[in-house]
């Protein structure tokens, strides 16, 4: 953990250089966010291709993939950009050193812009929970940190399997981004208004489903159904598949130009 403050603080230093440029990052962050935001609440007026929830239950969706996501790129995006590591070399100065790899790839990279985002996103996940959640419980309250909690570790085995593939062919992070940023733009809408084949991927391949739509049905007293809240801890299942392909790439690996 001490590695890990360092890293944090090191990071923040350096992004404090340029003050006026950190802060316009951030607020272009948020402004992002807030236009895709703008794109989906004109579908659901003009077309109510969300008719299964109402504004507020789409806005909570919204924000649980958002809030995760923007997270995961704060703190993860190492394994995001890890085929920079690879082509530059530093992945072997990584492996010399006598501490936890994961560790050292999350500090390789945060990316603190990413703060604009993450708190545009908590303001509105909090806002749209407390609309949303009539009867509300320590049950429910537990839910919302762990839908959040769980779509960070779901993002975050998305982008360890992809730094897992640089190990073969460094332009195939580039495939995986495809999916990470598909897995997002699908869980903004519910997944109700998907095909089957859709359905299945998402539930079963990717199980972003399980940690927006099916909770989603709990807090608003759709279901009583105790399952429906450990439903988004099957994601812990695909980071132990991520950290597996990740541990057996780096046992394939080389050197740098291998």
């Amino acid at each position: 953990m001490k590695l890990l403050k360092t890293y944090l603080a090191m990071h923040l230093k350096v992004s404090l250089e340029y003050k006026a440029s950190f802060i316009l990052s951030c607020l272009s962050q948020a402004i992002y966010m807030l236009v895709e935001l703008f794109v989906i609440y004109a579908l659901f007026i003009k077309f109510k291709l969300l008719n299964t929830f109402n504004i507020y239950e789409m806005l909570l969706g919204f924000s649980t993939i958002w809030l995760g996501y923007s997270l995961t790129e704060l703190f993860g995006r190492g394994f995001d950009c890890f085929d920079k590591l690879i082509t530059r070399g530093n992945f072997d100065l990584l492996l010399i050193r006598p501490r936890s790899i994961f560790i050292q790839i999350i500090g390789s990279d945060i990316c603190y812009e990413k703060l604009g985002r993450t708190i545009c996103a908590l303001a509105l996940y909090i806002y749209s929970a407390t609309k949303v959640i009539i009867n509300i419980n320590l049950l429910k309250i537990l839910l919302l940190v762990i839908m959040i909690i769980s779509c960070v570790i779901l993002i975050l085995s998305l982008f360890i399997i992809g730094a897992s593939f640089c190990f073969i062919t460094v332009q195939g992070i580039e495939a995986i981004n495809v999916i990470t940023n598909g897995t997002k733009q699908v869980a903004e809408y519910p997944i109700s208004i998907y095909k089957k084949p859709v359905k299945f991927f998402f539930t079963f391949i990717i199980p972003v489903v399980l940690i927006n739509y099916y909770p989603l049905n709990y807090l608003t007293d759709r279901t009583t159904n105790i399952l429906y809240v450990l439903m988004p801890l099957f994601t812990v299942f695909l980071f132990i598949i991520s950290e597996y392909l990740f541990n057996l790439g780096m046992k394939k690996y080389c050197s740098t130009g291998s």
